[in-house]
């Protein structure tokens, strides 16, 4: 049997489901999950960025949101989720018989002597499904 550690993007509670080492089979993809995490992350990131424009433009809607940072800060947090943040929870990298990050003296991946990263097609084809769904932020006229 040979050792494995992996990592994918997915969360499992408040975490990134970080190197784990694997020994015999385990289940370490959920697509379900990953569709989820893709819809709840893309959407929460349209609304930060639609709720940025209208404070932008004056427009400051509720009383929860004036006076206070903690909003502003969850705002620009969400707000910065890109593609390539959700692309990461549709790839899986795996290193065999070293790890890696904080716990271990090779901070990257890249850094272990051998290694594979798979990228998943069916959950790409989800994410680009998620993305091509998102409406559209309406610009508003033009000045």
């Amino acid at each position: 049997m040979v050792s494995c550690i992996i990592c994918n993007g997915q969360f499992r509670g408040d975490a990134v489901f970080g190197p784990h080492n694997i020994f015999g089979p385990h289940r370490v993809f959920d697509l379900r999950q990953c569709h989820r995490q893709m819809q709840q992350q893309a959407a929460t990131a349209q609304a930060a960025a639609a709720a940025q424009a209208a404070a932008v433009a004056g427009n400051i809607p509720g009383p929860g949101s004036v006076g206070g940072i903690a909003p502003a800060v969850s705002l620009s947090a969400a707000a910065g989720i890109g593609v390539d943040d959700l692309r990461r929870l549709c790839i899986l990298r795996l290193s065999f018989v070293k790890g890696w990050g904080p716990d271990y003296p090779r901070q990257s991946i890249k850094h272990t002597p051998c290694w594979v990263e798979v990228h998943l097609h069916r959950a790409l084809q989800l994410l680009d499904e998620v993305l091509h769904t998102m409406p559209l932020a309406d610009p508003g006229p033009a000045n």
